[in-house]
């Protein structure tokens, strides 16, 4: 009985430490696999913050070259505008003079009396 019974102990500490064994399998997988998702999380990580740079960039051109798509119709309605008041000033200057042709006279003759009286 005492033989059985050390057989029987031996039995179990043999499952036991078979036991053992096969929990200390388990953790050394499970910690193989927690660092292949760390690596796998640092990747996505990496890639993460690269599209969110992407993203960041691509809209910062799209502001800009809607920025620059509004100042180029802005210039060139002003210098249409610009064009057009220039060219009806001139129009004006031009019928002023054909219908008045001595008051032309007269404002040069004075500016010339003026900028004589100015040098001296």
């Amino acid at each position: 009985m005492a033989a059985r019974a050390k057989t029987e102990n031996i039995a179990e500490k043999a499952h036991g430490t078979g036991e053992i064994a096969s929990i200390e399998s388990l953790i050394s997988d499970l910690e193989a696999r927690l660092r292949k998702l760390n690596t796998t999380v640092r990747g996505e990580a990496v890639g993460a913050s690269g599209d969110i740079n992407d993203f960041v960039s691509e809209a910062l051109a799209g502001i800009m070259q809607r920025v620059r798509d509004s100042s180029e119709t802005f210039t060139e309605d002003f210098t249409e505008r610009a064009g057009r008041a220039g060219t009806d000033a001139f129009k004006r200057i031009t019928q002023q003079i054909e219908q008045h042709p001595l008051l032309l006279l007269a404002v040069a003759a004075g500016l010339g009396f003026a900028l004589g009286m100015a040098r001296k």
